[in-house]
């Protein structure tokens, strides 16, 4: 025996007894969007009965070739047609609506988390909230913020801007917060209302700037829920700097940066902020600031 098959031998024995070494291939499957959806639909439709959907149980249950819902009764019960909904479960349909994605939700009794599967695997994009849900601090930013040292000033911010939580370091940089009413903490209203806030600003009119480019391209998938559209509505009327900008429809999405900020001193400060979503709710995130 030679060397060299020797030396085969071996890095075969290697390659069984530590898969990845070298020698070992394994079967790969390519990763589909349209693959993914199709059978993410037809394992829903399966894990359902008639029943769970409020649909009699018909005598020729028992005769069902296979487990689950018909492709016929999900397409009733989604409004759409079977036709379509068949292509869908193949693979083989356009991009669907938003509407029709709700309407298989509803018809297919998902989760939040299904819904959102749903939208990623067939818009590539999260779903817009259905609803306006009371909203608290994600609780991991929230201990994020308790743990922060004392005197770094910080923030969470709602999916419209709200405070939900701030500390006495970002009392004392900006405003107290906590001393507002609890429906008059939004970021964005008191950037443009409040003298107190924009008077904090050394570059007021680039920060309004920021703020409203940075909250549009923020709360763009919310934009038909009822508190946004009476905050942009409320501004709009009250404040022309912010009707201006809002109609210029400027969208920069930032989450760091820099801000002079004038202390109780006068003196001016300079800060780099930066901000961290939460991977839980991505609709809230923490701000931090340090000074540069």
């Amino acid at each position: 025996m030679t060397a060299s098959s020797i030396d085969r031998d071996d890095h075969r024995k290697k390659s069984r007894e530590l898969p990845g070494t070298g020698g070992t291939t394994f079967p790969t499957v390519a990763l589909e969007r349209r693959t993914e959806l199709a059978d993410f639909l037809t394992r829903r439709r399966a894990a359902l009965r008639p029943t769970d959907v409020g649909l009699a149980e018909p005598e020729s249950t028992r005769r069902r070739r296979t487990p689950g819902l018909r492709r016929e009764e999900v397409a009733m019960l989604a409004g759409v047609s079977v036709d379509w909904y068949i292509r869908l479960e193949q693979g083989r349909a356009e991009r669907p609506s938003s509407s029709v994605l709700d309407a298989l939700s509803r018809a297919l009794r998902l989760t939040a988390d299904e819904r959102a599967h749903l939208y990623a695997l067939a818009r590539a994009e999260r779903p817009p909230l259905s609803a306006a849900p009371r909203e608290t601090p994600d609780a991991s930013l929230q201990r994020t913020l308790t743990a922060l040292p004392d005197d770094v000033p910080a923030m969470v911010l709602g999916r419209k801007w709200d405070v939900l939580a701030s500390n006495h370091a970002l009392h004392e940089l900006l405003v107290p917060f906590d001393q507002y009413p609890a429906g008059s903490r939004n970021l964005v209203e008191l950037t443009f209302l409040d003298p107190a806030l924009r008077d904090r600003y050394v570059d007021w009119a680039d920060v309004a700037s920021e703020t409203v480019a940075n909250f549009r391209a923020s709360v763009a998938r919310h934009l038909e829920l009822p508190d946004v559209q009476q905050l942009v509505h409320a501004l709009s009327t009250r404040s022309p700097d912010f009707a201006a900008r809002w109609a210029d429809h400027q969208v920069r999405e930032k989450s760091s940066g820099t801000k002079r900020i004038r202390r109780d001193t006068g003196h001016a400060v300079v800060y780099q902020y930066d901000t961290l979503l939460s991977p839980a709710n991505p609709d809230q995130r923490l701000v931090t600031y340090a000074a540069a």
